[in-house]
């Protein structure tokens, strides 16, 4: 991918340099990359407020049965976490998937083989921490398309488009067209169901026990790509030596129910949470859209 003209003029410099940064910092040694990712998530947990409270607000809905010293040691463990994977998503950015210095084992690969059938395969990924390095793994492997929001600042923009189309085809999220083209041709599509994107195209299904916005888009493309779907559980290993990655067929899949499959889907996010709850993004709000007639929770 060659660099556009217009994105050397002096009014990008700072941006460059911005780059030239994240650069230094991907290309520390990793058990140095992992001890500063652990630093930076306890700054996060001290000054990053508004997350911090988001992440409680989470505990606090999903786990009831916690006492609030519970709660909060699983929410200094997360955020540590999300420093973590911060430090891992600027490693994948920058170095190839050989050069990360990390055990990798990826279980159920066979499930990621397109058959004689020709289908496409839809990998649910999900917001764990590791998503980026564990996504660059497969991918390094299986290449994926996979759907992105386009960056405001057009150095970023292009220091990502780089890095996604690495393993796989950048498909702007709105364009579903191509998606589904993409899938009928018999490729994979990365994509990811486990965030609340409103009331469009969602179903109210239990996450934890709570009612949650759930987007229904998995069964949209599984229908009209005539793909097979299989779900990625996924965990960083201690100290962030390796990564392990289940590849899990879901059957019967679409079901022809779109709220029994995103319950489906749900329920295993659930299974890969519990083995370890403070590497998921609890950061996110899950729970941002309510049912009619129930409150705000953040």
């Amino acid at each position: 991918m060659t660099i556009e003209r217009q994105l050397i003029y002096p009014r990008h410099w700072p941006a460059w340099l911005a780059i030239a940064l994240l650069w230094l910092l991907a290309h520390l040694p990793r058990r140095l990359s992992y001890a500063l990712g652990a630093g930076v998530g306890n700054v996060f947990y001290h000054f990053a407020k508004d997350r911090r409270h988001i992440c409680e607000t989470n505990f606090r809905l999903c786990f009831p049965e916690l006492n609030d010293a519970e709660r909060d040691a699983l929410t200094r463990k997360t955020m540590r976490n999300q420093g973590v994977g911060l430090m891992e998503t600027l490693r994948v950015w920058f170095l190839a998937p050989d050069k990360l210095d990390v055990g990798f084992e990826l279980v159920g690969s066979e499930h990621l083989e397109v058959g004689d059938d020709g289908k496409g395969i839809i990998v649910l990924g999900t917001h764990f921490t590791s998503l980026d390095v564990c996504g660059t793994l497969i991918g390094f492997r299986y290449p994926a398309d996979s759907f992105y929001r386009k960056h405001k600042n057009p150095v970023f923009e292009y220091i990502l488009s780089r890095s996604r189309g690495r393993y796989g085809e950048p498909i702007h999220r709105r364009d579903i067209k191509r998606a589904l083209r993409r899938l009928r041709e018999g490729r994979r599509l990365y994509y990811l169901p486990d965030q609340d994107y409103g009331r469009k195209s969602a179903e109210f299904v239990p996450f934890f026990g709570v009612l949650a916005a759930t987007t229904i888009g998995t069964s949209t493309l599984a229908k009209g790509g005539r793909a097979r779907v299989v779900f990625a559980q996924q965990q960083r290993l201690p100290h962030g030596e390796g990564y392990r990655v289940e590849i899990i067929p879901m059957d019967n899949f679409p079901s022809g129910d779109p709220a029994a499959d995103a319950r489906a889907i749900n329920a295993l996010l659930e299974d890969n949470i519990r083995m370890v709850p403070d590497q998921y993004m609890w950061v996110h709000r899950r729970f941002k859209t309510r049912p009619e007639g129930e409150a705000r929770v953040y």
